[in-house]
């Protein structure tokens, strides 16, 4: 894993303090937070032996999801030396919380809804809107800070539905405060909850070094808890792309209790994606809101050539069966990867499972799988939002349709615009070739947005 120049620079730097690395699709973030953790565990080694100190340096790496933990685990293991003088942790926030503050009982994602949507339904709002804006809210601030949410710029999301100030009020009043009561009375808590509770402990180690590899999608609450546990003397570095967040989690560093960063840097050359594959992703995330932190992909940093990305149009059955014949019986199983990403899990692969089964095409599944599999080809299936940092020589996204792709149809509906980062960042996992499927009946909204001359049509 040799580093590039743009690398070289961020390893030359070891002092303490706040870093913020920032980096397009493509450009080798993950990567570079490897790089950073194998010199960093060095020098804090190096460090502790000149001072004559006896405690362990302690590091924490921490990803947005069990599958990255188990990616991201496992190369850490390879660039990092095992040594008795070292603590290295490599976790989900959610493990790592829960872990600090002890056993208990946490609401699912699904749970949660269920005790906000009869609420949500007091709103004149789509009742999944208001959960998520519910869940927005106990996500930025701290329980005693929440009618700061009636000041605090809303930035991070699309400008539809609109929230004024009579319905934020509505909000905190007939939503989020009775559904902080109905929590209390049962006993039970939210990963909101989680990480607030994360924060208060103070029984937890100190950590020397920290990396947050994603830190797009992690919640204010959840880096101030991390905050709230470093050393007297620290290296955090933060790892992101604000137009990869998928989660509409915006905040400001400041509140976050970063108030300044000894140094920022910004990868920009995009060594995973063919020009080709690149061009196809690029309608997807023009025109996206941006802040701060965000990084728009540059179209022009790709070097490598490739083929044009496939765009299969017919049923679902139809779509997997050319993409088998045609993807799969061309591609070197043994030593180049083949990702099935859908947007939804469950009963949405049972198609899919029993086809390769029954073609004798062997398949491991990653969604929220932390132990990674050391072959290094083959075929693996994984929703969307697990497939976050991973990469693969070829990506496939079949059936995306209407009816796993809702969202609202005003613009700058929130929905669209989350579904648009979301798709490109599942395009953008792909180092050779990318092929997508979808019903001529109902496709897609984002399959109307790519521009035809980026990709060959297939009608099955």
């Amino acid at each position: 894993m040799a580093p590039t120049p743009e690398q070289l620079k961020i390893l030359a730097e070891n002092k303490p303090g706040y870093f913020l690395i920032k980096g397009a699709a493509g450009s080798g973030k993950t990567t570079t937070a490897l790089l950073r953790l194998h010199q960093l565990c060095l020098n804090w080694l190096s460090r502790r032996d000149r001072l004559g100190l006896a405690d362990q340096v302690r590091v924490l790496v921490l990803t947005y999801n069990r599958t990255l933990e188990g990616y991201i685990g496992e190369l850490a293991r390879q660039q990092v030396s095992k040594s008795d003088a070292l603590n290295l942790q490599v976790s989900t926030f959610s493990k790592w919380a829960l872990e600090a503050i002890g056993e208990t009982e946490v609401l699912n994602h699904n749970q949660a809804a269920s005790f906000l949507r009869p609420l949500a339904n007091r709103l004149p709002l789509d009742s999944d809107f208001v959960i998520e804006e519910a869940g927005y809210v106990l996500s930025r601030f701290r329980p005693d800070d929440l009618e700061l949410y009636l000041t605090k710029r809303r930035d991070g999301r699309g400008t539809n539905p609109r929230m004024d100030q009579r319905l934020k009020r509505r909000l905190l009043d007939e939503v989020i405060a009775p559904y902080m009561a109905l929590k209390g009375s049962r006993g039970v808590y939210d990963w909101n909850d989680v990480a607030v509770a994360a924060s208060n402990v103070n029984e937890v180690l100190p950590w020397d070094v920290v990396i947050i590899d994603e830190t797009q999608d992690f919640s204010a609450n959840q880096v101030r808890a991390v905050l709230r546990h470093l050393a007297e003397t620290f290296s955090v570095t933060f790892v992101m792309d604000a137009a990869q967040r998928i989660y509409p989690r915006f905040f400001t560093w400041k509140e976050a209790g970063v108030t300044a960063f000894s140094k920022t840097y910004s990868l920009k050359q995009n060594y995973r994606n063919t020009k080709q594959i690149a061009a196809f992703a690029r309608p997807l995330v023009e025109g996206l809101p941006l802040d701060g932190d965000g990084a728009m992909p540059d179209f022009t940093a790709c070097t490598k050539e490739g083929t044009l990305p496939i765009m299969v149009a017919g049923s679902y059955r139809a779509q997997i069966e050319y993409i088998i014949n045609r993807t799969l019986r061309t591609v070197d199983l043994t030593t180049e990867s083949v990702a099935f990403l859908q947007p939804r899990g469950g009963q949405w692969f049972s198609f899919l499972r029993a086809e390769l089964k029954h073609r004798n095409i062997p398949f491991v599944e990653l969604t929220r799988e932390s132990k990674w599999p050391k072959k290094l080809g083959g075929v693996a299936l994984c929703t969307l939002h697990s497939a976050k940092g991973l990469e693969f020589d070829h990506v496939i996204l079949p059936g995306l349709n209407r009816e796993v792709t809702p969202h609202g149809h005003e613009d700058g509906d929130v929905h669209l615009d989350t579904l648009r980062r979301l798709i490109a960042m599942g395009v953008g996992r792909a180092r050779e070739s990318i092929c997508l499927g979808f019903s001529r009946e109902d496709p897609s909204t984002v399959v109307n947005l790519l521009d035809p001359d980026t990709y060959e049509l297939v009608t099955v």
